[in-house]
């Protein structure tokens, strides 16, 4: 029974009817966990059109996030191209037109409902603000739900919905439950009402968790937490177990892994306890608990050396059951090991993680999977503790704004490649430092590490690491007006760059040199002082500043070769 939620539910009806007509629109749900966001979704779904296609996806609360979890959810129902990309781990400049493309000819009216984007990756906000701004044209309703007790002014989520248009985006705060709500649910119950509001403050999970438990008249559980394990304690051992072992994961379950935990008595089990109200089914089949406190407080209760095991126990099901490398498991892989505190397997397999989310851009979440490796460093060889090193700081430094911890994570990694003998590879980590500490606006300290360097790597035989060294020198000549050394320098890099086939870092020089050859333009005199004959008036005209004529002969010759090239 759905109560309080008339007004909200006909906001959701009315977008639906908008995007039928061809004006789609973004829906953002948002209240406190357990206030019913989930439940009135439902109730939405099932009051839609029947000309209404309604696609369901989660973000789950793992240590790193999945990127584009819920477009991994919904993926192979909504387009099978769409599903080919997200298999095929497709950037974004690829996958976002794919799924726009499939909004757009759908033929239906498409409700996309990306549940806790609270716990969402970069790359799911990179793509809630790719469709905000494409929305209204789309027959296409996007609806977001959010705890908003876990959103603060500096969480990512709250700079992207202030970035998405307002004629497009509606808001709905869900309330707590009214007084005469909480009654009329405990009214065949035999509970007091008034305690019950009181002990909840309207919380409709907290309500009907606390209703659902059969703890004695007068004592009531002070906490859902509690009301939770007060019901656990009536089910069989079977059914604890059951409900212990899919705690363990965030998010549904799906059936064969339930089956690869359980055993043979997993059908059986699961519903039983589908049977009681405490677990769900999604779309897919996959089980759940029908909310995420419960499963969190389930969790508690389990002692620690047992939630490691289990952890294992999922982690090794997950890969003998699981042949490809799917980039929503390898996360889920990475999660379950990090919590079984098995450093070995988070040293395999963070990394990989870090790598596929550094692909489709989201570079926090992977400085976040490479932070977690980071935490069994002591455990890792010599070659994988400076590789960690190396590329921790690199995705930190693009994305988090921090510079003390990446310029020391380039420092260890440049200690331990040298004792190493792997000299090629403390170039790279000296340039980034250069960039770092100009950032910083520590120029000295910047030229320094540019210019060792290039010390560095000259004393090896001409490769990629000597060539970015040259252009990371140019760089820093642009960047101080030493127009000249910036193209000398950046003619180095590129020839070796040429020579190499090494694109990215001739762009880098390209760019170097281009804008010193911009600044070096002389400006043009005015042309009242051309026509001027009078020596007197051209002694008065002030000296144009920029290079002489033999100069910008030169420099027309550099141009010539670099188109040339």
């Amino acid at each position: 029974m759905l109560l309080d939620r008339e007004g909200p539910l006909k906001v959701l009806l009315a977008a639906g009817r908008s995007a039928a007509l061809g004006h789609g629109s973004i829906v953002v749900v948002e209240g406190e966990a357990g206030i019913g966001k989930t439940s009135l979704l439902r109730e939405f779904a099932e009051h839609s059109d029947n000309g209404c296609r309604v696609l369901w996806g989660w973000c789950e609360a793992l240590f790193t996030p999945c990127p584009l979890g819920p477009l991994q959810d919904m993926g192979q129902l909504l387009d099978p191209r769409v599903a080919a990309l997200l298999k095929q781990a497709a950037p974004p400049e690829r996958l976002f037109p794919a799924l726009l493309n499939a909004l757009q000819h759908s033929g239906d009216t498409i409700i996309l409902i990306f549940e806790d984007v609270q716990w969402a990756d970069n790359a799911t906000l990179d793509l809630v603000k790719y469709l905000g701004r494409r929305i209204s044209l789309l027959p296409t309703v996007l609806v977001l739900t959010l705890r908003s007790d876990e959103i603060g002014a500096d969480h990512p989520l709250t700079h992207v919905l202030g970035d998405l248009p307002s004629a497009s985006v509606s808001r709905i705060a869900l309330q707590p439950l009214s007084r005469e709500a909480v009654a009329a649910l405990t009214e065949q119950s035999g509970r007091c009402a008034d305690d019950l509001y009181r002990i909840t403050e309207g919380n409709p999970f907290f309500v009907t968790e606390l209703l659902a438990s059969e703890t004695e008249p007068g004592r009531i559980p002070h906490s859902i937490r509690d009301a939770v394990w007060a019901r656990l304690s009536r089910l069989t051992a079977g059914e604890r177990k059951a409900l212990e072992v899919i705690s363990i994961v965030p998010g549904g379950v799906e059936p064969w892994l339930v089956r690869a935990l359980l055993g043979v008595e997993a059908d059986t089990l699961l519903d039983q306890c589908l049977a009681r109200g405490l677990l769900r089914r999604d779309g897919q089949g996959a089980v759940m608990f029908r909310h995420e406190l419960a499963r969190q407080a389930t969790l508690e209760r389990l002692p620690p050396s047992l939630q490691r095991s289990l952890h294992s126990i999922v982690e090794a099901a997950i890969s003998q059951l699981v042949t490809t490398k799917a980039p929503a498991l390898l996360v889920r892989r990475v999660h379950h090991a990090a919590s079984a505190e098995d450093g070995a397997r988070v040293l395999e397999l963070a990394p990989q993680a870090a790598a596929h989310a550094a692909h489709l851009g989201a570079h926090r979440d992977a400085a976040s999977h490479l932070a977690t490796a980071l935490r069994y460093i002591a455990q890792a060889t010599p070659e994988q503790a400076a590789q960690l090193y190396e590329d921790w700081a690199y995705e930190a430094g693009l994305a988090l704004d921090v510079y003390e911890p990446v310029i020391e994570a380039h420092h260890r990694a440049i200690d331990i490649w040298r004792e190493l003998g792997r000299i090629e590879k403390i170039g790279p980590n000296l340039c980034r430092l250069s960039r770092l500490h100009w950032r910083r606006g520590e120029g000295k300290a910047a030229e320094d590490c540019a210019d060792q360097a290039v010390c560095e790597m000259e004393r090896l035989p001409p490769g990629p690491e000597l060539a970015m060294a040259y252009s990371t020198r140019s760089q820093l000549h642009m960047l101080h007006y030493r127009f000249d050394e910036a193209i000398e320098w950046g003619l180095r890099a590129i020839a070796l760059a040429d020579q190499l086939g090494q694109i990215e870092t001739r762009v880098h020089a390209l760019n170097n040199v281009g804008t010193a050859l911009l600044f070096f333009r002389p400006p043009r005199r005015p042309r009242s002082t051309r026509r001027n004959a009078c020596a007197g008036a051209r002694a008065r005209v002030p000296r144009p500043c920029g290079p002489s004529l033999h100069q910008l002969r030169g420099m027309r010759g550099i141009v010539q070769r670099l188109r040339a090239g």
